[in-house]
């Protein structure tokens, strides 16, 4: 094997290492801090219509099972009728909380939602008692 063509071969090597490396790192950041929380994880998940207001809100409050994780981000993400509250977990330790467990989120919902659900697996926890569509 002639000097070039094991460059070659080393080089190819190193990339599929590094290619190997970047997959098994980005899996371990999506394990240890970016995992959204699911309902069934959830301990306490209580929603509240606050009276009063208009565009209606709602307080949105948890306790957790797992002690490590802390909440590093909340999402909402709006597809017609729906909307989806998200809470993405860290480990603790590798992320300042965004929000506290059993603290407050409170979530605007405009007249034209009729339904919020929670986590990745979207499981409803409200509805509108009237639709508006």
């Amino acid at each position: 094997m002639n000097s070039s063509a094991r460059s070659r071969l080393i080089l190819a090597i190193l990339v599929v290492s590094f290619s190997v490396l970047s997959i098994a790192g980005y899996k371990a950041y999506a394990v240890f801090y970016n995992r959204p929380l699911e309902r069934s994880e959830a301990w306490h998940l209580k929603v509240e219509e606050v009276s009063g207001t208009s565009p209606l809100q709602l307080r949105i409050t948890t306790d957790t099972m797992q002690s490590a994780p802390v909440i590093r981000k909340v999402t909402i993400r709006r597809h017609d009728t729906e909307m989806t509250v998200q809470y993405h977990l860290a480990l603790a330790g590798l992320a300042k909380p965004r929000l506290n467990w059993g603290e407050a989120y409170t979530l605007t919902i405009p007249d034209s939602v009729n339904e919020v659900r929670f986590g990745h697996h979207a499981e409803v926890i409200w509805r509108r008692s009237k639709p508006t569509h």
